[in-house]
């Protein structure tokens, strides 16, 4: 076999990486193999070029020389502090001024680079996608994917791509569709400027126990997800979790809290971040009359206060997003969810002023002795209310049941006022946007609603 003449490489990143920047936003990796040329006298070079400009991304990433294992015709050499950004492209060659042709031979190339930020896609279905219909959400250079077959390539829908797959026990079987997380990457990248890299392991139907058991130990899920992300690279910024509804019945809304707890911390142990952020979902409708309302309406609430409880765990608010079926969202609603997420992530990893939080009540009490005015007082509104049958937002029970409500007003300050027919008895409980299919009809004016809650009336 004929030997190749220049610079082979061996080792290196593949072409559309993204390699994860540190804490510092930089980033750095090697690049090893071998060499063949008839001189004495050369040097094997690389360097680092910006793919828009074909100029060094800096002037210490212009052209440098290798580390050479002469006897093994080997070399090495590393590239550090690459600032955040691309794509870059590595370029290399053998230098050789002193051959009767000065001109540097020919070398191997690594393309379309970037040093970003990557994150793991958990879950389940509404996380692996499967949304229907048109919608403007293309494919962009900068959002990448380490997909399924353990390629680095472009990322595009469905992400869940089974194709050539080497990690068969994400494989539904069920057609793949829009998911949210194209739009995430989009989203981040042309408010940062900074790549972003998807990681998808999220399996359609799974309940959380096949990510973590209630001893605190891997599942199946976890474990391949793991493999995953040492393929990838081994390191991330976080994880985009979209899960409950699997676990939206009675024996696993009441281990859901726990269980999540222990996912959280497996996460972090194990991806070596006690810092890592996490995303979460809260749990949209289901357009169906057979599920009990209170298990779904519960899992809500709990993962509104897991992410109000742990530290660096946001949650976005995906009840508004219009579906495809009984329980899964569109395309469209997939855009939606995807940029609710960034949105947290650009709040509290990138430190953007965006309006990340739907309104979310910060005090409900009754309003006077005779328990019947309910006073809640909102954080996170925009502007004002745009009411539309208030009333069908809300839900109040006591002891004795279900309380009629008479009216809703609309206070200043993002104040809601509800009057019940009745003095309420006990304990009562206030519900926003209860049951399976709740009807939205109270938003504020960037048209986000209210974020569905269950709380006790003080």
């Amino acid at each position: 076999m004929m030997k190749k003449i220049g610079v082979t490489i061996e080792k290196s990143p593949s072409d559309w990486q993204i390699i994860q920047r540190d804490e510092y936003g930089l980033g750095e990796f090697t690049i090893g193999g071998t060499w063949a040329t008839d001189q004495k006298q050369f040097w094997v070079q690389a360097r680092l070029v910006d793919e828009q400009t074909n100029a060094p991304v800096t002037g210490h990433h212009d052209w440098r020389d290798a580390v050479l294992d002469i006897a093994n015709e080997k070399f090495t050499l590393t590239f550090t502090q690459i600032p955040a950004g691309g794509l870059y492209r590595v370029e290399t060659r053998i230098k050789r001024p002193f051959a009767d042709d000065p001109r540097a031979l020919r070398g191997d190339y690594i393309h379309h680079l970037g040093v970003g930020d990557i994150y793991i896609v958990a879950g389940q279905s509404n996380a692996s996608g499967t949304g229907k219909g048109p919608v403007l959400d293309g494919p962009q250079l900068g959002v990448h994917v380490f997909a399924n077959d353990e390629q680095w390539k472009l990322a595009t829908h469905p992400l869940e791509d089974a194709t050539r797959t080497l990690h068969p026990i994400t494989i539904t079987g069920i057609f793949h569709g829009h998911s949210p997380w194209l739009a995430f990457g989009k989203r981040i990248l042309s408010a940062t400027g900074i790549p972003v890299g998807l990681i998808p392991t999220a399996l359609g139907g799974c309940a959380i126990s096949m990510w973590v058991t209630d001893a605190g130990e891997p599942g199946v899920l976890f474990d391949n997800m793991m493999g995953m992300v040492t393929k990838a690279g081994g390191k991330v910024a976080g994880v985009l979790w979209h899960q409950g509804e699997s676990d939206a019945h009675s024996e696993g809304v009441e281990l859901y809290p726990q269980r999540f707890e222990k996912l959280v911390t497996l996460l972090r142990k194990k991806l070596h971040k006690p810092d890592l952020p996490i995303f979460t979902g809260q749990l949209n409708r289901v357009i169906s009359d057979q599920q009990t309302p209170c298990p779904w309406s519960r899992m809500r609430e709990i993962q509104r206060r897991l992410a109000r409880q742990i530290e660096r765990v946001y949650m976005a608010v995906t009840i508004d997003c219009s579906m495809s079926d009984e329980i899964h969202n569109n395309a469209a609603g997939c855009v939606l969810a995807g940029e609710r997420y960034a949105d947290l992530a650009l709040k509290y990893v990138y430190a953007k002023p965006v309006q990340a939080h739907c309104p979310e009540p910060c005090d409900v009490r009754f309003d006077g002795s005779a328990r019947q005015m309910i006073k809640i007082r909102f954080v996170n509104v925009s502007g004002d209310w745009t009411p539309n049958r208030i009333t069908e937002s809300f839900r109040v029970e006591d002891e004795s049941g279900v309380i009629p409500i008479e009216k809703v007003d609309l206070g200043t300050g993002g104040e809601v006022h509800i009057h019940l027919s009745r003095p309420a008895g006990g304990s009562p409980m206030l519900h926003a946007l209860h049951g399976v299919n709740p009807t939205i009809t109270l938003r504020d004016d960037s048209c986000r609603p209210v974020t569905p809650f269950s709380l006790p009336v003080l």
